[in-house]
């Protein structure tokens, strides 16, 4: 070939990579167990699987992992295809129920965790198994895949009984086995709640779609709904859908129900996931009704307990890959800088709606209390706690001081409302409502208090008749009815 007249030829050369080291850098692109197995399943619901069964073996000696699916299966060749390192392109258009992205996904994944991968599929009378062997390949310097149709002592094989797949995963060593296998224990444990919230979608009845049976062992995986829509109390925001891009772009936010919305504290668990109401705010990014990304505002605002109950499911399909720069591990994306304002916008306004929730609860208290201790000032958007100074605990305690003292405890109560733990309290009113209360008084306190208290509004001229109404529902007398009875009666008109 000339480049150019009079320039010297170029040479066009095929450089084949060194099986040996790329395979075993092909290991280290950064799954867990997790993320490998979803991976592994994007292929099971690609093939219009209905079943898909993972059978897990952690005895140390000889541990593995299968991945059995009813799909439609593989022919051999189509194996050997499958098998191959970037076996279809990213830029190539996909089925729009295809999850897949780089054609690397069942290789990467299965030799993260294992240096045997074996694929075995069955189409019709056709049966047909293909092996990598990391051993083999490092040895032979090599990329040599075995093929047979006798699938005769192959682990787990006589589970596929029907038309599908097996993916086989043998001489596990990423997780942790040179131990004891109570590590792998509990991250398939681990994974199994990953996958009931990645695949939750694809678990229950969705317009248009059948649902899909997931088990780990025998047992049937519970779709996780990090939307709670099966509560009454969660509120669902309208429908938005625009065309960014390549795709369309569907937005639908959620506001969860407030803890005294919520029947019991397992319950309030179950709905903040694992990591809490306050770590599983955020957006929710679905491609092809499956889980890429969650708990995320994109860097677009801050985490805060505020807005907590706020959730925003985004649904995209596998034509926005690029736009939304979803990666090998379909783990990580970001949104279209076309899109970012919009969604920025989007959480203010749910941010507002998230606080209403809360809001509303404290404003009915405060205003049925007719002599609240501590009143809510609130000053255009900023909202402030203060002691009432006119409460008469403290009006009557002031009249016995001189000017300094009276000085010296205004600037000690402006301290204390300075000093008001407000992330504290809104956190453990929103993780654990239930079990919040206040100090209380015996009986006698309340007994003395009580009476101060009413003799302070008799001289400020208050009837029995007004106390009575007005003590039944201050704090703490109105949870102590019959205190309550004792005082009014003592001061009731003989």
């Amino acid at each position: 070939m000339i480049d150019g007249e009079g320039a010297l030829p170029i040479e066009q050369h095929e450089i084949v990579p060194n099986a040996n080291a790329l395979i075993e850098s092909l290991r280290d692109i950064g799954y867990n167990l997790s993320s490998a197995l979803a991976d592994i399943v994007d292929n099971s619901l690609t093939a219009q699987a209905s079943k898909v069964s993972i059978r897990v073996d952690v005895k140390s000696e000889n541990a593995a992992v299968a991945i059995i699916d009813n799909g439609i299966g593989m022919s051999r060749d189509e194996i050997l295809n499958a098998m191959r390192p970037g076996s279809r392109s990213p830029a190539e258009i996909r089925d729009k129920s295809d999850l897949g992205r780089f054609g690397l996904g069942l290789k990467t994944a299965s030799f993260s965790q294992c240096r045997r991968l074996t694929v075995l599929s069955r189409r019709g009378k056709s049966v047909y198994a293909a092996t990598w062997d990391l051993d083999l390949v490092v040895e032979k310097n090599a990329w040599i895949v075995e093929g047979t149709k006798k699938i005769n002592g192959i682990r787990f094989a006589e589970l596929l009984v029907q038309d599908g797949t097996m993916v086989l995963w043998e001489k596990i060593d990423r997780v942790g086995l040179q131990k004891d296998s109570s590590t792998f224990i509990r991250l398939v444990d681990d994974a199994t709640r990953h996958l009931e919230l990645v695949f939750h979608r694809f678990m229950k009845v969705e317009p248009g779609y059948k649902p899909v049976v997931f088990d780990v062992n025998g047992r049937d995986l519970v779709p996780v709904d990090p939307f709670v829509e099966w509560h009454d109390a969660t509120i669902r925001r309208p429908v938005d859908r625009r065309v960014f891009g390549t795709g369309t772009v569907t937005i639908q936010p959620y506001i969860l129900p407030h803890r005294n919305k919520v029947a019991t504290d397992r319950e309030w668990r179950r709905m903040g996931l694992a990591q809490g109401h306050m770590r599983s705010q955020g957006f929710y990014l679905y491609r092809n009704r499956r889980l890429i990304r969650h708990a995320t505002w994109f860097r677009l605002a801050p985490k805060h307990r505020l807005t907590q109950l706020a959730r925003v499911r985004i649904d995209i399909g596998n034509e926005s890959d690029a736009d939304w720069k979803i990666d090998i591990l379909k783990a990580s994306a970001s949104p279209p800088s076309a899109l970012r304002e919009h969604l920025r916008l989007l959480i203010g306004g749910l941010g507002e709606r998230s606080r209403r929730v809360y809001r509303k609860r404290g404003t009915k208290l405060t205003d049925e209390n007719p002599l609240p201790l501590w009143q809510r000032i609130k000053i255009d958007s900023r909202i402030a706690y203060d002691l009432n100074q006119e409460h008469p605990a403290i009006a009557n305690f002031e009249s016995s001081l001189s000017d300094e003292q009276v000085r010296t405890l205004r600037s000690v109560l402006r301290l204390i409302c300075a000093s008001l733990p407000l992330e504290a309290l809104y956190h453990d009113m929103a993780d654990n409502y239930s079990a919040m209360e206040q100090n209380s008084l015996d009986e006698q306190e309340l007994l003395d208090v009580g009476r101060q208290l009413i003799e302070q509004l008799i001289e400020f001229g208050n009837e029995c008749q007004d106390i009575e109404s007005m003590i039944k529902k201050i704090p703490p007398f109105s949870t102590n009815i019959p205190i309550v009875a004792k005082l009014i009666n003592e001061v009731r008109p003989k």
